[in-house]
């Protein structure tokens, strides 16, 4: 059972998830590298074309049926979630009291081909994946989780276990501490200004300048003011919606020719670093979610090691400033011509 224990000192929730420790961990294979994605490995990888049955049963497939797939999702075999339970909801956990951590947790396999590489996917590549993630958002919304999160792990230092490309997507029945904590500042600042925080920060970077790296009226991306990490990137999609299910097709396709540019440059700048691709998003199933809160990808290259500091006072130190930052990025990514 995959259980959730409240941290007394702290009131944070710990997942205890022991069946994750059985994942097959490619970055433990001398010579083998999640970054490289080049080639499967002595045996045969799970995503790749031709080796669908390794999987468990897909919930979906584009184009539906086919052979050569271009997108394929599946249930998670070694989930961080215990599925939902034929009962009512289970409690918040509480010090005294561990409780269940249920949801769904699933793969999407975002190409058959074991090299495929994100920083090089044409945009129709690209769309045909966010496509499948907010369809599959909104699959899963319509279930009744709290919240769905998805993201991307590069990189043994980022958490990816397996080489082939992927991302992940997890709909939680209870939303933790921390995203409780972020829609509750977003809730609390359009209550106190009547604008949606998101909303002004874009509005912010705009007048700035200085930290924004491409700003394509649709979507906007800029080096996070006070980033955690260096090279913190955030693609900021100008559209009134809280939740990826609810992107727009134009969005969607704006960003499937920009997120590749953007992560070819930060592999150029920082030496193709591990990095968690993360899409931030409100609550699901309030809809009023959507004048408070703008769903947002957010890049965090994993390029830092968390010390001592961090851990004893729970603030994050970055060696670098956006202001820095930014401006190779906006350089490296003005070199390269857009795709499509």
């Amino acid at each position: 059972m995959v259980e959730v224990r409240v941290d007394e000192a702290t009131g944070g929730w710990n997942v205890l998830a022991p069946r994750r420790a059985a994942r097959p961990d490619e970055s433990r294979t001398p010579g083998s590298s999640p970054a490289a994605g080049s080639s499967p490995g002595p045996t045969a990888c799970p995503f790749c074309w031709g080796s669908e049955a390794m999987t468990p049963p897909e919930v979906l497939r584009v184009p539906a049926g086919a052979p050569d797939w271009r997108v394929r999702v599946v249930p998670n075999l070694y989930a961080a979630v215990d599925p939902p339970g034929d009962t009512v909801r289970a409690p918040a956990p509480t010090p005294e009291s561990p409780a269940p951590f249920t949801g769904r947790h699933e793969v999407l396999v975002e190409s058959g081909r074991h090299d495929w590489d994100l920083r090089r996917g044409d945009p129709d590549e690209v769309a045909t994946i966010l496509f499948a993630m907010r369809e599959r958002c909104r699959a899963l919304a319509a279930e009744g989780p709290a919240a769905i999160s998805v993201f991307r792990n590069y990189g043994a230092r980022a958490g990816a276990s397996l080489v082939h490309p992927h991302s992940q997507i997890v709909a939680l029945d209870q939303a933790p501490p921390g995203l409780l904590d972020r829609w509750r500042r977003a809730r609390e600042y359009h209550d106190r200004t009547g604008t949606c925080l998101h909303d002004a920060v874009a509005a912010a970077e705009r007048r700035a300048g200085e930290r924004i790296v491409l700003d394509l009226g649709e979507v906007l991306v800029f080096q996070d003011r006070a980033g955690s990490v260096p090279h913190q990137t955030t693609l900021m999609p100008a559209q009134r919606a809280a939740g990826l299910g609810d992107a727009s097709d134009q969005i969607l396709t704006v960003l499937a020719g920009t997120l590749p540019r953007v992560l070819a440059g930060l592999a150029a700048v920082l030496d193709d670093p591990a990095y968690n691709l993360v899409v931030h998003a409100g609550p699901v199933g309030d809809p009023a979610a959507e004048d408070w809160y703008r769903w947002h990808l957010t890049i965090y290259p994993r390029v830092t090691t968390v010390g001592g500091l961090e851990i004893a006072t729970g603030v994050a130190v970055n060696p670098s400033t956006p202001e820095q930052t930014a401006g190779a990025l906006r350089a490296e990514i003005a070199g390269r011509p857009a795709a499509g």
